[in-house]
């Protein structure tokens, strides 16, 4: 697709951390997308130890991703906190992930549209791609 000619879209996004329950564990954390439209998805490791800041890299990584390619977004995220900060006009002692993902937003409302919703496609994609990695990976 050449650039700007595609959309709209709605990109459901999700993260994902290893270890979050077991404090002798060490964390892993991935962040994917899925477009609904074409069923593509994308997944990689980042690097957070919070589910507010995993979330919100799930967000900037579609938005970074896919931004060049579409015209209009819908970006879809089951994290209600972070869709609710991020959508605020103030915050008290935002991170600088909110505090960047707030500035794009900002940048791109005319394009960019960010929900809250219970049922989320990325969620198989990522857990499906941190399986992958877990089983081809030697055992600690």
């Amino acid at each position: 697709m050449s650039e700007g000619s595609g959309g709209p879209v709605t990109v459901h996004v999700d993260a994902k951390i290893k270890g979050m329950h077991d404090k002798t564990l060490p964390k892993k954390a991935y962040v994917g997308y899925y477009i609904l439209e074409t069923g593509e998805h994308r997944e990689k490791p980042v690097f957070a130890d919070e589910s507010d800041d995993a979330e919100i890299q799930a967000v900037l990584f579609a938005i970074e991703e896919l931004t060049h390619r579409f015209d209009r977004m819908t970006i879809v995220c089951d994290h209600h906190s972070v869709v609710s900060e991020a959508k605020r006009q103030a915050a008290k002692n935002p991170s600088e992930l909110l505090t960047d993902l707030r500035n794009i937003l900002h940048e791109y409302q005319s394009r960019i549209e960010l929900k809250a919703l219970q049922s989320n496609m990325a969620h198989g994609s990522l857990t499906e791609y941190v399986n992958r990695l877990e089983s081809e990976s030697p055992a600690s």
